[in-house]
């Protein structure tokens, strides 16, 4: 994927040369095939080129176009390419139409409208001279990151944090507010802050207008907004859904064929297993495979999680064996610690991970993906919520319930909904003094390497509460949006700054703005099949001849650090070294250190078997968060430097 950055100088001085040029070195990775900058007056604009598919390498932006006055500069892929062509009227060769280029002809025919009709993964940036008018958008679920920095004489934006960074930002202090979120159990730390206090991200499906002395976003599209489908047969909804899953996935195979191949993250699940199966059956006409790149433990997990469910190399390889032209590769990643690899991935993305835990093995994924020479990586993120939501039996009707469930299932959770309820009508400062006293063993920061102190200082227990947190129970809908966070999820993003450096693609099926709104329009009460109770009915059916009844039917899903204690024990003193880091400095303040050291402790004891999730929740995201404020605290304002290799 390619990378965009630009300046405005909101009081009218001219731009140097030299501040877009430190920009474009210190996001240099994201342009292995090249870049260019426009600069004129008080705004400048530039693009990194990674070719990611057959018509990148016509790729020339970024451009002034002197009919409209404007100049442009954008990065991404389409999923809806064909369709821009024709309703942009360009009737020249396609073959050499970039997508970039594309979304500057659309921008050029419908202005701030354009970013609700483009589909895809992209971001892009509109200068207009003549009003001295900066126009930003991003793409509906935020595949494609724009982070930018405000103040009353500067404006500048960037796909990498670091080249904001390389105009030494004054004032740059950590957002502690955005840590503890990162530390607690609360999904709110998806929204606009970031870690940096004056760096912000464009959430996804907004769009950004700066003008000398205004700036204004603006939400653009709302998957709240989806409206119910309704057909007569469940038939008719597995047909409509396996069209637009397909397309999804033929979408994202576009490649640059003269570079790389397209290869898969695939674990044992449904999700990117529907995913790699669909693709190896788009590829096998043509006498194509398809790469499949699996997390496999390095040790025995089975005294860890029962069924096999520590490791999903199993279930991969059935999906891989069904498929016939798929070619699995088990990363083992038994070269890489789960310390180095946090060390690694903060100083690729310049803010902590809340998946600390996984971070080991995707980067040794990527890794392995780069050398093999691959430059597009598919993955099945963004499912659980869409593609493969498993719907809710409250949904079905009283009779399928009690079938199912029983009479005792069936108070069950009514009981948990009338607790909800209860709790929805108590006084706020009420359950906030009641979680206040039951203090570490209450709900709220249990299994936390949060201090106490920060808690307080921040008022964190009444916020909480405030925002709808610690529900016992959300309607299906709510529920759903609560996943996937629209309007508000980096997640996304933060895959694509991690492939960067590998110059690796990272794209979504599950996250195509079509499908997912389509999954989001299927009533809840069809992801159940009521004869059986099955849940997750839709992607079952669409997977019945692509995947193993083993994986297609299973019913609990698998771990993908399921040795991460095993992994632990054996870089043991690099644990204890982090820790001590800990101790040693700022850090201190703002976690833990003593809880994090009695579950450091726990996880050395060999006789112990129930310590895997504390070991991701609270010793490894307190060492990414630890580790890096003090980091930040010893670099400064620039950033952590980059890995000197991969």
């Amino acid at each position: 994927m390619n990378g965009i950055f630009g300046i405005f100088l909101r009081d009218g001085a001219r731009v140097q040369q030299s501040s877009l040029a430190a920009m474009r070195s210190a996001m240099a990775y994201w342009g292995r095939d090249g870049g260019d900058v426009w600069l004129e007056g008080c705004a400048g604009l530039g693009q990194l080129r990674t070719f990611a598919t057959v018509e990148s390498v016509h790729e020339r932006l970024p451009a002034f176009d002197a009919a409209s006055g404007c100049a442009f500069t954008a990065q991404g892929r389409l999923d809806n390419r064909e369709e821009l062509i024709r309703q942009t009227g360009f009737d020249g060769d396609n073959s050499q139409l970039s997508d970039a280029e594309l979304m500057r002809r659309a921008y050029l025919c419908w202005g701030e409208e354009a970013p609700n009709r483009i589909f895809g993964d992209w971001s892009l940036a509109a200068w207009h001279p003549s009003e001295r008018r900066l126009f930003l958008a991003r793409d509906h679920l935020g595949s494609a990151g724009i982070y930018y920095h405000c103040s009353p004489h500067l404006f500048a934006f960037a796909s990498d944090r670091r080249a904001l960074l390389a105009l030494d930002l004054k004032q740059t202090q950590l957002d502690e507010l955005f840590l503890a979120k990162l530390l607690l159990p609360w999904r709110d730390f998806h929204d606009e802050r970031t870690v940096h206090s004056t760096i912000r991200r464009l959430p996804p499906a907004h769009c950004l207008t700066v003008t000398s002395d205004s700036q204004a976003s603006r939400l653009y599209w709302r998957l709240e907004d989806v409206p119910e489908i309704r057909f007569a047969r469940r038939e008719d909804y597995v047909e409509a859904f396996r069209e637009l899953f397909t397309d999804a996935v033929r979408q994202r195979l576009r490649e640059p064929s003269d570079w790389g191949r397209v290869a898969c993250m695939l674990s044992g699940g449904l999700d990117s297993g529907s995913v790699t199966a669909t693709a190896a059956g788009l590829v096998r006409p043509v006498g194509r495979r398809i790469a499949a790149f699996t997390s496999a433990p390095a040790h025995d997990t089975t005294s860890f999680f029962r069924d096999g469910l520590g490791d999903e190399l199993p279930d991969a390889r059935a999906t891989a064996e069904f498929a016939g032209n798929v070619d699995l590769v088990p990363i083992t990643a038994s070269m890489s610690s789960p310390i180095a690899a946090i060390r690694r991935q903060l100083a690729t993305t310049n803010e902590p991970m809340r998946a600390s835990g996984n971070v080991y093995w995707m980067l040794d994924l990527y890794r392995e993906a780069q050398e093999r020479g691959y430059r597009v990586l598919l993955s099945g993120q963004a499912g659980n919520a869409g593609s493969s939501w498993q719907g809710d039996f409250f949904s079905q009707p009283l009779s399928v319930q009690l079938r199912h469930l029983g009479v005792r299932g069936v108070l069950g959770r009514g009981l948990l909904r009338g607790r909800q309820q209860f709790l929805d009508l108590t006084p706020r400062r009420w359950l906030a003094a009641w979680l206040d006293w039951r203090g570490r063993e209450g709900p709220f920061w249990m299994r936390s390497p949060i201090h106490p102190d920060l808690v307080r200082r921040l008022d964190l227990v009444s916020l909480w509460l405030e925002q709808g947190k610690g529900k016992l129970w959300m309607p299906p809908l709510q529920t759903r949006y609560w996943i996937v966070r629209p309007g508000k999820s980096f997640a996304a993003s933060q895959l694509a700054e991690l492939g960067a450096p590998y110059g690796l693609d990272v794209r979504d099926p599950t996250a195509d703005v079509r499908m997912l709104s389509f999954a989001f329009g299927v009533p809840d009460e069809l992801f159940t099949e009521p004869s059986t109770g099955q849940d997750r009915w839709l992607i079952r059916e669409l997977t019945r001849d692509l995947l193993p009844d083993r994986v297609r039917l299973k019913i609990r899903q698998g771990y993908q650090s399921g040795d991460i204690v095993q992994r632990l024990r054996a870089d043991a003193v690099e644990t204890e070294t982090a820790l001590r880091e800990l101790e040693g400095g700022p850090a201190g303040a703002l976690l833990d250190v003593r809880f994090m050291r009695k579950i450091w402790c726990a996880v050395q004891d060999v006789g112990r078997t129930d310590t895997v999730g504390a070991a991701i929740m609270v010793l490894l995201r307190g060492l990414a968060v630890g580790l890096f404020v003090n980091a930040f605290h010893s670099v400064g304002e620039k950033g952590l430097p980059p890995p000197t290799s991969l």
